[in-house]
């Protein structure tokens, strides 16, 4: 495994456990997705959230990798004077590795309460791993319910319930500030990792995106730069909204690129290899990690609805 040092990135803040405050009282906090996904432009945001007054204790949104407590998060603690025991909450957009992978560690190092929404705690007990680093089952504090107002280091924060990327995806919304924590819930076109966008529950992405139309978003705090975005942090209003018009955008045209990638492979190919054209036409040096599997979900919705055929691991066009 690649060593803490190896992952340090000085020049994009990554892995150097150095807390920078994007906002009054919101410092972000970036991890590495090293060793597994070797794409240094890409990384997971921690956000910490501590009261400019000092009257209210401090709180994290998400807690990155299993190593992500002693590399990144402790680290900033100290930069920012604030004793481990303070920390109150992690809250869990989601239960995915990279973002609840550290709760034991940082749960035993700090004590804090472990907070995600009913849909995804069935998640965190079934354990995981992010690559060699195991995720053990564990189970959370609390667990959250859509159109809940949270009290989070001196504001006030609503429970959105986001789903598509995992069924209990959750957003953080401070209606007074105009600011959302959004997690992996709306992508754009996805990382450098991924390739392309990822949901498991198409509908459910849409229903969310609509969701986050009807709010006045001034600051969209992802967990990952989502291109053709280079930062977590989307502001202000107008490029807000069009993040999520290329969210939008996406998963109107990607069937139509699959289908135009499959034709192009002579009407017949394996996921694999369709990733490998479909990443080469938006430009990646390389096939991204993610991407195959990503793709043979949306294939598989095509195939449910007719559009191509499927053989063992390879699809096929139908016109």
């Amino acid at each position: 495994m690649a060593t803490t040092v190896e992952l340090r990135d000085e020049t994009r803040n990554v892995a150097t456990g150095r807390a920078v405050e994007v906002l009054p009282g919101i410092w972000e906090l970036r991890e590495s997705l090293g060793p597994v996904f070797d794409t240094p432009e890409c990384w997971v945001s921690l956000w910490l959230l501590a009261d400019p007054a000092g009257k209210e204790v401090p709180v994290i949104v998400d807690s990155g990798v299993p190593r992500s407590t002693e590399t990144v998060i402790l680290p900033a603690l100290r930069q920012l004077g604030i004793e481990p025991s303070q920390l109150a909450v992690v809250v869990n957009t989601h239960n995915h590795h990279d973002h609840a992978g550290s709760n034991i560690q940082l749960r035993e190092a700090t004590g804090c309460q472990v907070w995600i929404h009913k849909d995804d705690a069935p998640g965190l007990e079934q354990g995981s791993a992010f690559g060699d680093e195991p995720i053990h089952p564990h189970s959370a504090d609390r667990l959250l319910e859509a159109g809940e107002t949270l009290r989070l280091a001196g504001r006030h924060y609503e429970v959105v319930h986001i789903p598509g990327h995992s069924p209990g995806s959750i957003g953080l919304y401070d209606r007074e500030r105009k600011l959302f924590f959004a997690g992996d819930a709306i992508q754009a076109q996805g990382t450098s990792t991924q390739g392309i966008a990822g949901a498991q529950d198409r509908e459910g992405y849409y229903r969310s995106l609509d969701k986050l139309d009807a709010l006045e978003i001034e600051h969209l705090m992802a967990a990952h730069p989502y291109l053709p975005f280079t930062d977590s942090h989307v502001h202000p209003a107008s490029e807000v909204k069009r993040y999520l018009a290329e969210s939008r955008r996406f998963f109107d045209e990607i069937d139509g690129e699959a289908l135009d990638a499959l034709r192009a492979a002579g009407g017949r190919a394996t996921a694999a290899q369709l990733a490998d054209r479909l990443c080469a036409r938006r430009g990646f040096e390389k096939t991204c990690q993610l991407t195959a599997g990503i793709l043979r979900g949306y294939l598989g919705r095509l195939a449910q609805q007719g559009r191509v055929a499927t053989d063992g691991e390879t699809y096929a066009t139908r016109d």
